[in-house]
C-alpha cells in the first residue's frame, strides 16, 4: 500500500511538471510571407523583359525566427515565431509578384531562368526587424543590370519605420509585409523612371 501512494504521488508530481511547462513553453507559430497578388501576374511567362536576380538578406535575419532589437544595437531572434520559410526563398517569389503588380509588366524571378531578359534587378535586405519602439524597420537597396551591355543601369536605397497597429508578432510580420510592399512599389517605380546611376 505503501508502494502504491508513493507512485501516486510521483505520477500527480510528473504531471503538473508537465502541465507547467507545457504552459512556460508556448506553442511555435509561423508565418507566410505571401502575396496578395499571386492570381494577377505568373512569374514563368518567359517574354519578361525585367527580370529579379539574386535576392540577399543580412546574416541576422537569414535564420527562420523573426527579429527583435531590444537596445541599441542588440537584437534577439525569436524561438517560437518564425518565418515558415528563409526569407532569401519567399521573398523572391513576393517581390517578382508585388514588382509586376506595380510595375505593369510580368518580372519573373531568376529560378525559372533569364530568357529574353534586357534587364535585371539585385536586391539587398540591410535590416528587417522589429523595434524597441514598437515599430518594424526595413532598409534594402537594389540594383538593375543592363544584361546585354552587363553594366549597371542605377543604383538605389529604400529605408522606412511604421508603427505596429499593436503588439504581438502578429503586428510585426504584418507591418514588415506592408513595408515590403512599399519596397516593391519603390523599386517599380525605379524601373518606369528609366535608367539613373547616382
Amino acid at each position: 500500500m505503501k508502494y502504491t501512494v508513493i507512485l501516486m504521488i510521483l505520477f500527480v508530481a510528473g504531471c503538473a511538471g508537465t502541465l507547467s511547462s507545457t504552459r512556460e513553453n508556448p506553442a511555435l507559430k509561423q508565418y507566410l510571407l505571401r502575396s496578395g497578388e499571386q492570381a494577377r501576374f505568373s512569374v514563368m511567362n518567359p517574354v519578361a523583359v525585367t527580370g529579379i536576380g539574386a535576392v540577399t538578406v543580412a546574416s541576422y535575419i537569414d535564420g527562420l525566427g523573426l527579429v527583435l532589437e531590444t537596445a541599441e544595437g542588440e537584437v534577439r531572434e525569436a524561438r517560437d515565431h518564425q518565418w515558415a520559410e528563409p526569407l532569401r526563398e519567399s521573398l523572391r517569389t513576393f517581390l517578382a509578384l508585388e514588382i509586376s503588380t506595380q510595375a505593369g509588366q510580368v518580372i519573373p524571378s531568376k529560378r525559372y531562368g533569364e530568357v529574353n531578359w534586357q534587364r535585371r534587378i539585385d536586391v539587398r535586405v540591410d535590416e528587417l526587424h522589429g523595434t524597441a519602439e514598437g515599430e518594424a524597420r526595413l532598409v534594402a537597396y537594389w540594383h538593375t543590370f543592363d544584361v546585354e551591355s552587363r553594366t549597371v543601369v542605377s543604383h538605389n536605397g529604400f529605408e522606412e519605420t511604421v508603427a505596429l497597429s499593436r503588439d504581438g508578432y502578429g503586428a510585426l510580420v504584418k507591418a514588415e509585409t506592408f513595408l515590403l510592399e512599399r519596397l516593391a512599389v519603390a523599386i517599380a517605380a525605379s524601373l518606369n523612371a528609366g535608367p539613373a546611376v547616382e
